[in-house]
């Protein structure tokens, strides 16, 4: 048994190797091609091929390479050569490479710039599609940033143009994050509709990403509606597609929301464990925000199991990440657990301090939500007037309906009497036909009749005709002929 499984590692192991190898030659492959190729839509056709075979750590090379091309052939070309939209084209995807890539960086500032410009681009180009994907990313921006009413505006263009070119997925990805808005504005209703039908588009399309992202945030709703089965049931299907997907950020996700659920039902031991598991797993990843939560959900529960000076480690820690990242909610959460922390040690110096940046980043946030709260009302009354007027369009589509019914019916009927009238007058006809039949079999048996009679009668005519030929035969037989009388007189008179 255990030389079966030696050998069984060390088959894997040569896959993987043989693998790996097969992966270098072809980069291999194209960094030759690369340095080879002599023009320059060649070189960015190759470029791309890198970004979709390289490693993480090189693909922005590459796609600041395919900028540097483009700029320069942008510049030089006349807007009349054809290779000037090839070019273009090539520029507005790298332009959303570098925007995603700034996007993970938390550079927001940059990452609207290089969507913005790929916008103008794509929409020269009418690339529907390229221009519906950097409205999304930029919408998804502004929500992060609090700026709800250009994220709501950016969204719902994207999903338009999505719908527009019937792209499920830009479809169902939007939907989510319009629900993503609605949200963190607290209206669970709307929110709760957006996700479902995003769910119900990915399961569709067989996106099991986006199933397991849609599960995770229907969880979530579910948790802050109290539902902790429904919560729990959602946060294990999520976990169990991410593991299926291989998409470790999703696992640790859902490990941290299962957590949290346990956490709420009282269930320390295994909120812990939960928690951990997501903690380590985000460490591994360099989740640098996902670690910043994670310290100060683990040194959550810690504190409830009075093991202070461990809480207190983590949730210094929470503080000081999400400083650096410049996350306003968690430097409140961090700073509230460690005045709460150092209140209960007796350290009232730095429970002050704390308490202090504590009230001050809640103030910050106070005045982004009052902000928020006026696009809130706004949101909801155009939500109602759009639900509103939705109404109205079905009121007024079934009264269409119901005239088109009433038309076709009154058409129906139309048409059957037409039928009848159809149906009497063929029976008319076949009628009139038989009779017609009849009379024309009766003249022609009388023509027979008639015909037969009028041959007998011609038999009889010519029998008599015959017969007064025949009888004046006789008489000119019996008579002398005027040449014979003539020629008698001549001999008397001589």
């Amino acid at each position: 048994m255990k030389g079966a499984l030696k050998s069984y590692l060390i088959l894997l192991i040569c896959v993987i190797c043989v693998q790996l190898k097969a992966q270098d030659k072809t980069l291999d492959s194209l960094k030759l091609a690369l340095k080879n190729a002599k023009h320059d839509t060649l070189k960015c056709y190759i470029l791309n091929a890198l970004i979709e075979n390289g490693s993480e750590e090189d693909w922005s090379i590459y796609n600041n390479q395919i900028e540097l091309v483009c700029e320069k052939q942008l510049k030089s070309l006349s807007k009349l050569n054809k290779e000037y939209k090839v070019y273009q084209k090539y520029y507005s995807g790298a332009l959303l490479n570098s925007g995603v890539f700034y996007q993970q960086q938390n550079n927001f500032e940059k990452a609207i710039d290089n969507y913005s410009m790929s916008l103008q681009i794509s929409e020269q180009l009418n690339d529907l599609e390229s221009c519906a994907y950097a409205l999304n990313n930029i919408g998804y921006i502004y929500n992060y940033q609090g700026d709800l009413r250009k994220a709501l505006t950016f969204l719902e263009k994207s999903l338009k143009i999505y719908e527009q070119i019937k792209d499920m997925q830009g479809i169902a990805t939007t939907l989510t994050n319009i629900g993503v808005i609605y949200e963190s504005q607290g209206d669970l209703t709307t929110t709760l509709s957006y996700y479902t039908k995003s769910l119900k588009i990915y399961n569709e399309i067989g996106d099991k990403g986006g199933l397991a992202t849609s599960y995770n945030n229907i969880g979530y709703l579910n948790r802050k509606k109290g539902d902790l089965t429904k919560a729990l049931a959602n946060f294990n299907e999520s976990l169990k597609i991410y593991q299926e997907i291989k998409d470790e950020k999703g696992i640790a996700r859902s490990w941290n929301n299962i957590g949290f659920v346990y956490k709420d039902q009282g269930d320390l031991t295994k909120a812990l464990e939960y928690t951990l598991r997501s903690l380590k797993l985000r460490e591994t990843i360099k989740d640098i925000q996902g670690i910043a939560v994670s310290y100060h959900n683990v040194a959550s529960i810690y504190f409830k199991q009075e093991e202070y000076k461990e809480a207190i480690n983590l949730m210094n820690r929470s503080l000081t990440l999400s400083k650096e990242i410049g996350d306003s909610y968690c430097m409140k959460n961090a700073s509230s657990g460690l005045y709460e922390l150092y209140k209960k040690t007796g350290n009232s110096k730095l429970a002050l301090q704390n308490y202090e940046l504590f009230i001050k980043m809640q103030d910050s946030i106070s005045n982004e939500e009052n902000r928020n709260a006026s696009i809130k009302s706004q949101l909801k009354y155009e939500y109602e007037k759009k639900a509103a007027a939705d109404s109205v369009r079905v009121v007024e589509e079934k009264k269409v309906v119901a005239v088109q019914l009433k038309q076709e019916k009154t058409q129906r009927y139309a048409l059957y009497g037409g039928l009848g009238l159809v149906g009497i007058f063929a029976l008319f006809m076949v009628n009139r036909f038989r009779v017609t039949n009849k009379q024309k079999k009766l003249i022609e048996a009388q023509k027979i009749i008639v015909e037969h009679q009028k041959h007998i009668v011609d038999e009889k005519h010519k029998e008599i005709l015959d017969s007064i030929f025949y009888a004046k035969r006789i008489q000119q037989s019996l008579l002398p002929t005027e040449k014979y009388i003539d020629r008698i007189l001549k001999n008397k008179k001589n």
